[in-house]
């Protein structure tokens, strides 16, 4: 049984890489960086490369704790 958050996500990763693509055959410079989300319980702890990447991964953790408390209410 898929869920649609399955769906949703490699959705994502296709539009990333498309992005990807367009940005490299337009010869744009592109700006590295990134930001991970570890959950210990309920409990989200962001890293990144820089304070706007960390904060963006901590946002990031929080939307998906909230949606998977949501999603696991309903089932119930």
């Amino acid at each position: 049984m898929e869920t649609p958050f399955v769906t949703i996500g490699i959705l994502l990763i296709f539009a990333g890489v498309i992005i990807l693509l367009i940005s490299a055959i337009q010869g744009t410079d592109i700006k590295s960086g990134g930001g991970a989300v570890i959950f210990i319980g309920p409990i989200p702890i962001a890293l990144g490369t820089d304070k706007k990447w960390a904060l963006t991964a901590l946002i990031t953790g929080i939307i998906i704790y909230l949606l998977f408390i949501i999603y696991r209410n309903k089932i119930y």
